[in-house]
């Protein structure tokens, strides 16, 4: 067995408490890289969800604007079928008058 002086038993003492709060520092920082790896995951899914709801709002928006034009292009084509009827009619009376 070696003997050690007082200094020396000191350091050894020192330099394994050292050890001892590195490891329960790394262990630490595990734990802290774990947990910003998950919220990472998460920030990832969040974002994919968001782009999928985008694209769907999108979809809903033109669906609106589409239900939102039929009633114009229905009384477009009832004011077309009038003017046709007007027309025709005036045509009409005319040849054979």
């Amino acid at each position: 067995m070696i003997k050690m002086d007082g200094n020396m038993e000191a350091a050894v003492a020192r330099m394994e408490e050292q050890i001892k709060e590195l490891n329960r520092r790394m262990d630490t920082l595990e734990k802290l890289t774990e947990s910003v790896h998950k919220i990472s995951v998460s920030l990832e899914r969040m974002t994919a969800r968001q782009d999928t709801m985008e694209a769907q709002v999108g979809e809903i928006a033109t669906d609106v604007n589409e239900i939102k034009e039929k009633p114009g292009k229905r009384w477009e084509a009832v004011v077309a079928a009038v003017i046709a009827a007007l027309v025709g009619a005036a045509i009409t009376y005319f040849i054979t008058k």
